[in-house]
């Protein structure tokens, strides 16, 4: 194979740098207009080729710089002398740009003869990466884009989804021109990958595309406009001459070989298999086929995300369950103790549980026997046949830890039910994390539920309503297995916080144990509910109980915080997906959306806005927790805040995940310490920064559960902020001088 251009070119002209490359073409005689078309695959460039190719004045070749090899209706063109081994190639055309170009722009055959004989002008097309993979994004630059004499045709398509779906379609099909695709293709549509492309898609046309005396050398026209025969024919073509400087009385001809590939009435959200999952996250987009629907209110997607709530809270079964469960059950005699920041040492630990920190046992009796009573009412006698309970007492315990009170317990419980008992070494008195790891090694059931002797059990069939719960959450994710899923009760003395969950033996094969040994006695809770939701496969029950002690009060140990947001919960997800991939053969990546809103308090005459916030709903799926951090030491501005949560949260299990927590404290100490408290307290993945004299759009949700899964990667998300009129001199100041440009972003 030859390359070699000229046995007379020194190696400053096999370059292609030798001199001016427009002035080599003004000063030839061969000159004629020079045009080229800048678009995109799939978006019509064939066709606009073939149009300007049956124009008799017009010399079109395709695409001349694509990486694999040259494209031109007139191949014999290529040639560099009349000897046929002597003709450019890829290679030669990659060495030596601008020589190529010197050879193309006449429009002459290499015996000198025109390529058309009355010819005005000549040019190819190309697409982004074609300069790019070639390493010639200079010479395109500066001979192409810069060169005021080139007469730049740029070509788009108004809808990109097209666009990507025609990409992928000829992707899969291997059927890039000339072929139509299948009448049954499917395609499936990456989210973040199709945001990367209208990213790059829209810089290429908003930017790159633009040159110097844009637009003056530049001519636009869609794909749309394109296919549309009477819009092109009528409107855009006598244009088009006129800016070519040919014969504007040509009638447009088409080639026959130019098909369209896809059907003409064909819908996207057919073609597309995840349309669903698409749709989700740019309903709020501005990609255009998306803003369309919008304005056209065609959107009838909010079915899209199922509700589990509407399969399993409409009614409590009053039937009995199919499913067996183990029923973690850890009792103590000692009294309520005030929560420490950190544990005392060993000896002074143990010591904290002695006779002397005893309620009295008519107490400790009164409150499991009144347990077991709401267990024995809320089950039916064949509900308790499958039910064990795995009972842990600490082994000094002069009330429980003795063979009468074992005998008493067993007397108390329902007869039904197997009672197995469990020695809590000292190491262990007051972790109710390790010690609910310990006595979860002896559960043999499909459910795992875990209680204490301070709860009240308040509804009937609550077993088969969260059974119900587990079947639904499979259902809605039928890459998961069944049981790889957290059900947690609705405590009404804590509402809104995940207490005592129900897992499935899933969890134990999974792990090997209830919770990462780093617990002691607080989190374990909320941290199931967490590691499950970011597979969308956490939900509240709508059965209610009722904690008598501890939960956001004092408990009867002293309270051990660690840090489990971080560390702890990424690596267990990491588990969860790499045993759920070896189980069902498929990937699945943790989908669901933790979303907190975190908006501090000071005004005290808001609570129209702030309850305008606190009812922000997606029909996408998310867990949604509001942080209310009133800073604001007025009593009154803080019953007033805590009596709109309690209303908000009193119809929560109608959304099932959606609650609001108020923090408060007894001074101002500023928006930005309220917010870091906020931070601190949110256990999501996101969390959106609102002020309580805002007013956000309905869809304000959506829209950014939109984005998170369209830049899965992004830290940092900013939506845009419109501020009032100006109302007085100082305000009119501060718009005119723009200092606050940050809000519109």
């Amino acid at each position: 194979m030859s390359i070699s251009c000229s046995p007379n070119l020194d190696q400053k002209s096999r370059v292609g740098v030798s001199q001016p490359y427009s002035n080599v073409r003004r000063n030839s005689k061969n000159y004629r207009s020079s045009l080229y078309i800048l678009s995109w695959k799939h978006s019509g460039s064939s066709l606009l080729c073939d149009i300007l190719h049956n124009h008799p004045e017009i010399i079109m070749h395709k695409e001349l710089f694509n990486p694999i090899d040259i494209f031109t209706y007139y191949s014999t063109a290529l040639l560099r002398n009349e000897s046929s081994d002597n003709k450019w190639n890829y290679l030669s055309r990659d060495l030596w740009p601008q020589l190529f170009l010197d050879h193309i722009w006449p429009g002459r055959y290499a015996d000198g003869t025109k390529i058309k004989s009355n010819g005005k002008a000549i040019g190819f097309k190309s697409f982004p990466e074609h300069w790019k993979d070639t390493d010639n994004e200079g010479v395109w630059k500066d001979l192409i884009l810069d060169d005021f004499q080139v007469k730049k045709i740029i070509l788009s398509r108004d809808c990109e989804l097209s666009t990507y779906v025609s990409m992928r379609r000829a992707e899969v099909t291997g059927n890039y021109l000339g072929t139509p695709y299948p009448n049954d293709l499917k395609i499936h549509v990456d989210v973040s990958a199709f945001q990367a492309f209208v990213n790059h898609y829209r810089f290429t046309f908003q930017r790159k595309y633009k040159s110097p005396l844009y637009p003056q050398d530049s001519f636009h026209v869609t794909c749309e406009q394109l296919v549309d025969k009477d819009v092109f024919n009528n409107e855009i073509a006598p244009k088009l001459w006129g800016f070519l400087g040919v014969d504007d009385a040509f009638q447009v001809r088409r080639l026959k070989e130019t098909v369209r590939q896809s059907q003409e009435d064909e819908r996207l959200d057919v073609v597309i298999s995840n349309w669903h999952a698409l749709e989700r996250a740019f309903r709020h987009s501005d990609v255009s086929y998306f803003k369309n629907r919008r304005k056209l209110k065609l959107s009838q997607d909010t079915s899209s995300t199922v509700s589990i709530t509407d399969r399993t809270n409409s009614s409590l079964s009053q039937g009995s369950s199919d499913g067996t469960w183990s029923i973690l059950l850890p009792i103590c005699s000692r009294i309520a103790s005030k929560a420490t920041p950190v544990l005392p040492p060993a000896d002074e630990y143990t010591n904290q549980y002695t006779s002397n920190n005893t309620e009295q046992p008519d107490v400790c009796w009164e409150r499991l026997s009144q347990f077991a009573a709401s267990f024995a009412e809320t089950t039916s006698a064949k509900d308790r046949e499958n039910v064990e309970f795995i009972v842990g007492i600490d082994e000094d315990d002069d009330v429980f830890n003795t063979i009468d009170a074992n005998q008493r317990i067993r007397k108390i419980l329902p007869i039904e039910v197997k009672v197995v008992f469990e020695s809590i070494p000292p190491k262990m008195y007051g972790k109710v994390c390790q010690i609910w790891n310990r006595l979860s090694q002896r559960a043999n059931r499909d459910f795992i539920v875990l209680f204490g002797d301070d709860i009240l059990l308040l509804d009937n069939g609550w077993k088969r309503n969260i059974e119900e719960c587990f079947t639904a959450i499979q259902s809605n994710n039928p890459d998961l297995p069944f049981g790889a899923a957290c059900v947690a009760f609705n405590d009404i003395s804590f509402r809104g916080f995940p207490t005592f969950p129900v897992i499935h033996r899933f969890h134990m094969k999974v792990f090997g144990r209830l919770l990462p040994k780093q617990f002691v006695n607080q989190g374990g809770d909320p941290f199931l509910f967490e590691l499950y939701s970011r597979f969308n496969a956490s939900k509240f029950a709508s059965v209610k109980l009722k904690n008598t002690l501890g939960g956001d009060s004092s408990a009867r140990y002293s309270k051990h915080e660690i840090n489990w947001k971080g560390q702890v919960l990424r690596l267990s997800i990491e588990i969860l997906t790499e045993r759920i991939k070896t189980l069902n053969q498929v990937n699945v990546a943790p989908t669901g959306v933790c979303l907190d809103i975190v908006i501090p308090s000071y005004r005290t005459n808001n609570s129209v806005i702030l309850k305008r916030i606190i009812n922000l709903r997606s029909t996408l799926r998310a867990y949604v927790k509001f942080w209310i951090v009133v800073d604001n030491p007025d009593k009154e501005h803080l019953h007033e805040v805590k009596g709109l949560a309690e209303e908000a949260n009193k119809s929560t299990f109608k959304d099932n995940n959606y609650f609001v927590n108020v923090v408060h404290y007894n001074e101002n100490r500023g928006a930005s310490y309220a917010r870091n408290t906020g931070y601190n307290y949110s256990t999501a993945d996101w969390v959106i920064f609102l002020d309580d004299d805002i007013v956000p759009e309905p869809h304000l949700l959506e829209a950014y559960i939109g984005s998170i899964f369209r830049y899965p990667r992004a830290k940092v998300m900013v939506g845009m902020t419109e501020l009032p009129e100006p109302m007085n001199a100082w305000t009119r100041i501060l718009k005119s001088s723009n200092v606050m440009y940050f809000f519109s972003i």
